[in-house]
């Protein structure tokens, strides 16, 4: 498995390439701030690993959308609650009701990127940047 960033990965499994973009969480944008902590955090998490993977369709830029499953453990929900992405919203609901106790749990412990007062969702970071 290679990561692309903290919420992109490209499986391999025997005969294709696949790119995969987590389902449910939103991670900081590679030249954000934490972008590169939270690249490294799934990087400790599931580089050379054996995984499974929970298949939710595909979005809007043909990418699957998956939970990465490592030892039973949803990895999308410990990104979150190690403060290192934020828990997808679409309208004003979590697309993983689940996730959001763990990011009030992080914002509340100050973890990853929850230790900037002024951390920005990625959705906005981009609107302001491109």
């Amino acid at each position: 498995m290679r990561v692309i960033d903290g919420d992109t990965v490209q499986a391999y499994d025997g005969a294709t390439n696949t790119r995969i973009r987590l389902y449910g969480i939103d991670a900081p944008e590679s030249k954000q701030a934490f972008g590169q902590k939270a690249k490294q955090a799934m990087i400790q998490l599931v580089a050379n690993q054996v995984v499974n993977i929970q298949d939710h369709g595909q979005d809007v830029y043909g990418r699957m959308l998956g939970t990465i499953y490592l030892n039973n453990n949803d990895v999308n929900a410990i990104m979150v609650a190690n403060g290192m992405a934020w828990a997808y919203r679409y309208q004003g609901r979590l697309i993983v009701p689940e996730y959001g106790p763990l990011e009030q749990n992080a914002r509340n412990e100050g973890k990853g990127l929850w230790s900037d007062p002024h951390a920005i969702e990625p959705r906005q970071w981009r609107k302001a940047n491109n």
